[in-house]
């Protein structure tokens, strides 16, 4: 499944998503900059990832706010509340299957369509695998990616030697992001083991369920120089914030363009934006850790 998906997020193919991102992002800034304050995260950052999944994968541009209390119910809410976790699984999984059906009858250009037709060893994927495929594009592709978008801002609102740094030293913008991955990385993806391990004076028994703390791993400092600190012009950071190996993130180059078009986007017009109440920001916690509320002020 992972091979019929990478050909959608190569770079080449990430090229053609950059102008509509572009054009979303001016449109979101343009709903709230006259008024000099937004929440950096609910006014922008959340509202980008869904509207470009929702494009590549051909839905309803409505549905992105059922798509955002979706995932959040998932990953966030569910956390505490495991009814609620199955809940809005289900809500997901019949939205895509009656997509999926859909398509099977109405193809149309888009990555849901593209699916629907690869094929696998001589036979097209079933229609429960290219669900799984959709579900995944949905879950992994936004909270992740919005609470990237949103770690940054927080971090430019606050931390104004940087934020007057990438205004006037936009060459910086590629080792940035880059860094702002490392520092701020959202997902702890979680594994079972396969076999008995013994690592670190610790036995893990096959079948244990281990989490893969990839934030923990980007703050080493046997790997990372002054592994605490932001730094913008960082060049050597082999950092694990999309994972390693062979269940490395499929998604990362979108990520990237997207984190890089949305900072871009808001620097060029908000060069300059403080944190107005510090006391209200609020973090998500779980496998996918980042800012959902960032009041700003600017103007």
């Amino acid at each position: 499944t992972r091979r019929a998906l990478l050909p959608h997020f190569t770079p080449k193919r990430i090229a053609a998503d950059r102008a509509y991102t572009e054009r979303l992002c001016d449109e979101l800034i343009d709903g709230f900059i006259d008024a000099g304050e937004c929440d950096a995260a609910v006014d922008y950052a959340q509202q980008i990832p869904p509207r470009i999944i929702a494009k590549k994968l051909g839905v309803d541009d409505a549905m992105v706010d059922d798509f955002i209390e979706w995932v959040r119910g998932v990953l966030e809410l569910g956390l505490q509340q495991p009814e609620l976790r199955v809940k809005y699984r289900e809500l997901i999984r019949n939205f895509f299957a009656a997509e999926v059906a859909d398509r099977r009858v109405n193809p149309k250009d888009d990555l849901i369509t593209a699916l629907c037709q690869t094929d696998h060893e001589g036979e097209l994927l079933p229609d429960e695998v290219v669900i799984g495929m959709c579900n995944l594009q949905l879950v992994a592709g936004i909270d992740t990616t919005w609470s990237s978008i949103g770690s940054a801002l927080w971090h430019f609102a606050g931390h104004p030697d940087d934020r007057r740094r990438i205004a006037t030293e936009p060459e910086l913008w590629e080792t940035a992001v880059e860094e702002l991955l490392r520092f701020y990385a959202p997902v702890t993806m979680a594994r079972n083991a396969k076999e008995d391990v013994e690592y670190g004076g610790v036995t893990f028994k096959k079948g244990d369920k281990i989490l893969m703390n990839f934030p923990g791993a980007n703050h080493d400092p046997e790997h990372f120089e002054d592994a605490h600190e932001v730094q913008l012009d960082r060049q050597r950071n082999r950092h694990v914030a999309f994972g390693i190996g062979i269940h490395r993130c499929a998604g990362s180059n979108l990520a990237r363009m997207e984190m890089e078009v949305a900072l871009k986007a808001w620097f060029e017009r908000i060069p300059e934006f403080t944190l107005s109440d510090p006391d209200a920001v609020t973090w998500a916690g779980g496998q996918v850790r980042g800012p959902r509320i960032v009041p700003v002020t600017f103007g």
